[in-house]
């Protein structure tokens, strides 16, 4: 798929957008736990981040009004994650966050009206499906991220409250979206556990609607009259 998609002319290459949305998410979940720590991680991290964004407003803005919108709702993100990147301040980070979440939720929308609707299922959608998917546990990230900075100790590692990074708030987002609920990291709050209580009811619906939308994308066909008569 990668090299076909590589050799396609630049016509069929914004066909396949959602797989190049894809990649960026792909690159970051394998980056993450290896660049945060190093001296020139964080601006590795900030490009490729830098990179979702973009992928994901050519991802979604399919007219010319959508692209305009999702550009007003990601340069404040990206304004704030390259203060957040000089300053090293908290507070920009937190502002990073939640222009990401508002901008997520427009992505999300948008993303998977495309991803759902009702005709020609294509390898496209089909990464598109599975990018909306990390990108509603990344989305539920930023607001852990949010919540956290407000009400500190909201989030316990090992038992011991701490602030998450986003690499663990990423991995507990996971953890919640899935159900998989491996104890390591927990809410401690009475805030953070009611959010992780509906991360995982989104987790459990997303799963449930998508199985059930992309199925019924594919018609029903009627058996031979011979086999009926069987």
């Amino acid at each position: 798929m990668g090299n076909e998609t590589l050799n396609m002319p630049p016509a069929k290459i914004l066909d396949q957008r959602c797989f190049f949305l894809f990649l960026a998410l792909l690159a970051l979940l394998v980056a993450l736990p290896f660049l945060s720590e190093t001296t020139h991680g964080p601006v590795i991290l900030f490009l490729i981040n830098v990179t979702i964004l973009l992928t994901a407003v050519a991802a979604t803005g399919r007219s010319r009004s959508m692209v305009v919108i999702a550009v007003i709702l990601v340069l404040p993100a990206i304004v704030f994650r390259f203060l957040a990147l000089e300053s090293g301040q908290p507070g920009y980070l937190v502002l990073t966050w939640g222009f990401n979440a508002v901008f997520y939720v427009f992505i999300l929308a948008r993303l998977l009206h495309y991803v759902l609707r009702r005709d020609f299922m294509t390898s496209d959608k089909l990464y598109g499906a599975v990018a909306a998917y990390i990108l509603v546990a990344i989305f539920w990230a930023q607001l852990h991220g949010v919540t956290q900075y407000f009400y500190p100790g909201a989030y316990a590692f090992g038992g011991t409250p701490k602030a998450l990074d986003m690499a663990e708030l990423i991995y507990f987002s996971f953890v919640a979206l899935t159900t998989a609920g491996f104890g390591d990291v927990t809410p401690a709050l009475v805030q953070s556990r009611f959010l992780t209580i509906l991360e995982m009811i989104a987790g459990v619906m997303f799963v449930a609607i998508l199985i059930a939308r992309l199925t019924g994308v594919y018609p029903v066909v009627d058996k031979p009259i011979a086999d009926k008569q069987s």
